[in-house]
């Protein structure tokens, strides 16, 4: 029975995220209220903030999509891949989950423009350098922690600075293009 519980649960909010990002696209994000969302999404307010605390947090489940991403990819390596591989395989598993859903991450940039609760928010980027330290650091045991902190911070900034520059040109390149030419500019600093 929990089975389909959850599956109803998952329906329902990819139902709600879908409806809000229509509605950030039509409307804009500072424009469009949870109350509009609820009613377009055919949910009562209730189930909207069981789902979501806020417009925010339904904009935050685009990354969170793309942590579930690289946390199968990873998971499903070898265990004695090795971490240029791996890298690799967690930012491509990544960036195709960008690719497949372009429209609602370039609108999740636009809100990140539009909302300073957003912007101020560095919640993702540190799942992503706790993920990326992890793996670095599982992978490369033999390394100081700081250089392991480090090489996890090249890659962060990194893949900012790369989706930013993605996200600014109107989503106008593949994402797995850009990461594969990423990642052969960052190969030199992995051991």
């Amino acid at each position: 029975m929990s089975g389909l519980r959850e599956r109803r649960h998952a329906e329902t909010r990819q139902a709600i995220v879908d409806t809000a990002f229509a509605l950030f696209e039509r409307h804009g994000f500072s424009d469009t209220a949870m109350d509009r969302i609820a009613e377009h999404a055919g949910v009562s307010r209730s189930t909207l903030y069981r789902r979501y605390s806020s417009k925010e947090d339904i904009v935050l489940d685009v990354p969170r999509r793309w942590l579930t991403a690289w946390d199968v990819a990873i998971a499903e390596l070898e265990p004695n891949t090795g971490l240029s591989d791996a890298m690799a395989t967690g930012c491509r598993a990544v960036a195709n989950e960008i690719d497949e859903n372009r429209s609602q991450v370039h609108l999740a940039f636009q809100a990140l423009s539009e909302s300073t609760t957003l912007s101020a928010s560095g919640a993702a980027n540190r799942d992503w350098q706790d993920r990326i330290t992890a793996m670095v650091a599982s992978r490369a045991p033999q390394l100081p922690t700081a250089e392991t902190m480090t090489i996890a911070g090249a890659y962060m900034g990194a893949i900012d600075t790369m989706m930013q520059q993605w996200a600014a040109s109107g989503g106008a390149t593949k994402v797995v293009d850009e990461t594969d030419r990423l990642l052969i500019q960052l190969a030199p600093i992995l051991p």
